[in-house]
C-alpha cells in the first residue's frame, strides 16, 4: 500500500549512463523499491565520474556490494566490500573510483522497513556509511554465501530477494522489530504527503511528541519532522518530473508551503540546486 503512493525518484529518474534498476517481486514491494547495478565498461572511470549523478534524499537505505576487477574479465573479478548507506537527509555527490573496474549492486530498502533486515536498531546511521556486519552481521553472512564477483543484475536481484525473504522469515527476537506507531505515522505522512503538522499528526496516532521522536530515532534515525519533510519534498519532485504542466502556484498550495519562496528554498536544501535545474539535469538523460 505504502509503496504504491511513495514511489521515492532519484535526481535521474528516466536514466543514467551506466545506471541500471529492477523493480523487487510483489512479495518483497513493500520493503524495497528497487535493485540497482551501477557500472559501464564500454567509458573509462574517468568518464563514470564525471557524469556520475548527485545522490538525493529518497528515504531509502541501501545494501551495496562492491565488486572489483580489471578490463579484461579472464583476469577475474573479486568481492571487495559489502557495506550499508544509512538514509540521508540531504544531497551529496557520487564518486567512482578509478584503476580497478568497479561495479556496485544495491538494494534499496525503504528507510522504515530496514530494521526488519537488520541485527540491532539504526540509531545513528543516517548520512552514514558502514561495514555491513556492523547493523547486517546475518544478511552479510547469507549474502556471502549466494553472491558471485561476476554476477549481472538479474542474478543479484535473485541472489537479494532470496536472502531477504530468508530474513523476513527470522523469529521476532532476531529482529529490531518494527514499532507500529512508526508505520501509522508514515503512512498519514504519506497519505497528506508531508504537509499535515506535526500536532494534527500526533492526535492521529494517539502518540506523544517525545515517543514518537524515540520510536523513530531507532528505526529510521531522523525524527519525525525531517521525515515528513522529505516526503513532502520527494512528492514535490515526483510532480516536477511527470507533470505535462506543472505550475508552482498549484504545487504551493497542493503540498502545504506557505508561498512560492518556502517551495523553491526548500527543494534547494534538499536536491542542492534550484528547480529548475533539477528538471532541466532530468528531462537532459532522458
Amino acid at each position: 500500500m505504502l509503496k504504491q503512493i511513495f514511489f521515492p525518484l532519484t535526481s535521474t529518474p528516466f536514466s543514467r549512463s551506466g545506471y541500471r534498476e529492477l523493480l523487487p517481486s510483489k512479495e518483497l514491494a513493500p520493503y524495497v523499491r528497487a535493485f540497482w547495478a551501477l557500472w559501464n565498461e564500454e567509458e573509462s572511470a574517468r568518464q563514470i565520474e564525471l557524469s556520475a549523478a548527485p545522490i538525493i534524499p529518497d528515504l531509502c537505505a541501501d545494501i551495496i556490494i562492491a565488486t572489483d576487477g580489471t578490463e579484461n574479465e579472464s583476469d577475474g573479478r573479486e568481492i571487495s566490500s559489502l557495506f550499508f548507506c544509512g538514509v540521508s537527509d540531504k544531497m551529496f555527490a557520487s564518486t567512482h573510483s578509478q584503476g580497478r573496474r568497479r561495479r556496485l549492486f544495491g538494494i534499496r530498502l525503504y528507510a522504515w522497513q530496514a530494521s526488519l533486515f537488520s541485527d540491532e536498531p539504526l540509531l545513528k546511521t543516517a548520512n552514514g556509511f558502514f561495514d555491513l556486519q556492523f547493523h547486517f552481521m546475518t544478511a552479510k553472512k547469507l549474502l556471502l554465501t549466494k553472491l558471485s564477483p561476476v554476477m549481472n543484475l538479474e542474478e543479484f536481484k535473485q541472489v537479494a530477494e532470496e536472502t531477504l525473504l530468508e530474513l523476513l522469515d527470522r523469529s521476532a527476537s532476531k529482529t529490531p522489530g518494527q514499532n507500529p506507531l512508526v508505520m501509522d505515522a508514515i503512512f498519514q505522512m504519506i497519505r497528506t504527503r508531508g504537509s499535515q503538522p506535526l500536532s494534527s499528526l500526533l492526535k492521529d496516532i494517539h502518540a506523544s511528541e517525545r515517543q514518537l521522536e524515540r520510536f523513530f530515532a531507532q528505526t529510521l534515525s531522523l525524527s519525525p519532522k525531517k521525515v515528513s519533510s522529505l516526503i513532502r519534498y520527494q512528492s514535490l519532485w515526483q510532480r516536477a518530473c511527470f507533470s505535462k504542466n506543472f505550475d508552482i502556484q498549484d504545487a504551493v498550495a497542493d503540498f502545504g508551503y506557505f508561498d512560492q519562496a518556502h517551495l523553491l528554498n526548500d527543494f534547494k536544501k534538499f536536491h542542492g540546486m534550484n528547480l529548475s535545474e533539477a528538471r532541466q539535469l532530468a528531462r537532459r538523460t532522458k
